[in-house]
């Protein structure tokens, strides 16, 4: 039982970091980068895509394994709140890896060929796409901690 406990809060610590990052996007940065010039943007982007790819990458990986092993762990009693809630957030991450994986990241590699000073339409178009993702892999991810914690309180 207490290895079960160990597995399910470090799924849920794993989960709460990959939530506050989309919260964050969702909440205020989103709405930021809207109002920003392009130029900020594309650099923003720039600098934000290298740290992220190499900090955040095992982040998801562990995330992704521990909503796996927690979900394979609740499966003892498939009817519980707990094998529930955690079914439902193992899902909700996949979805988000999933858009993160055919969305954002080619719009990140696109993001890095912008040339500074060339403000059209079609750049435009991708800042929009990219925050669009972006509010929908946070919808997903708040959808999934927030099983987790209803999972929590009526198990």
């Amino acid at each position: 039982m207490i290895a079960i406990n160990i597995v399910r809060l470090l799924h849920l610590m794993s989960y709460l970091i990959v939530t506050s990052q989309l919260l964050f996007y969702l909440v205020i940065l989103g709405d930021a980068m809207k109002m920003i010039s392009l130029n900020n943007y594309f650099e923003q982007r720039r600098v934000i895509d290298t740290l992220m790819t190499r900090r955040f990458r095992m982040i998801y990986y562990a995330c992704l394994l521990l909503s796996l092993v927690t979900t394979m762990l609740a499966g003892i009693d498939p009817t519980s709140p707990f094998f529930i809630s955690t079914m439902v957030a193992f899902l909700c991450v996949v979805i988000d890896v999933i858009i993160a994986q055919k969305k954002n990241i080619p719009l990140n590699s696109l993001s890095n060929t912008y040339v500074t000073g060339n403000e059209n339409q079609e750049w435009e178009h991708v800042r929009n796409e990219w925050l669009k993702f972006i509010q929908y892999r946070g919808a997903f991810i708040v959808v999934g901690m927030t099983a987790l914690l209803i999972g929590l309180v009526f198990e």
